[in-house]
């Protein structure tokens, strides 16, 4: 059941993505919807399907929205998975600030990592100005915000630490 709604959710994500990109393009440099399913799976799931799961949005976007670099978005989103599923798991960040928080953090991180690793294969970048890095973690929080408080709705969360038996 959880690698159907990875699934529902991938597709989702590209789908909403190939429409911002169709019908407002410059939407698309502020906001990385394909990071949706990453942050979801980091914080309701464990480390391992957080990384399977922002593998595979990285690669499906890699495929369809930038084809010059295959890999790159497939490897930084499976670095973010590993990296926020694994405070994810230590920290409880299932609360509206903690979302806000964690999807900001995952939006601004990737933009770095596709920066540092473009510039490393000689690929030409271009700087991002501080208003554009505000406001894609402003947007990035509150979509992610928002999204995991629809899903809340339907789903289950991480489930609780198993405690140990007293003695006694």
């Amino acid at each position: 059941m959880i690698a159907l709604w990875a699934v529902l959710g991938i597709g989702l994500a590209l789908a909403f993505e190939l429409a911002l990109g169709r019908f407002a393009p410059a939407a698309t440099h502020y906001v990385a919807v394909m990071t949706l399913p990453l942050t979801t799976y980091a914080l309701r799931t464990s480390q391992r399907s957080s990384m399977v799961v922002g593998c595979a949005s990285g690669l499906l976007q890699d495929f369809w929205v930038e084809p010059r670099l295959f890999g790159l978005n497939g490897l930084v989103k499976t670095i973010l998975g590993w990296a926020l599923g694994g405070i994810g798991a230590r920290f409880d960040l299932n609360n509206f600030w903690g979302r806000f928080a964690s999807g900001a953090s995952v939006h601004l991180v990737d933009e770095g990592l596709q920066m540092m690793l473009r510039r490393m294969f000689g690929d030409a970048v271009v700087p991002v100005g501080l208003g554009a890095l505000a406001i894609r973690g402003v947007a990035g929080g509150l979509l992610t915000a928002g999204v995991l408080s629809i899903v809340g709705k339907f789903g289950t969360s991480r489930r609780p630490a198993r405690q140990k038996a007293r003695r006694g």
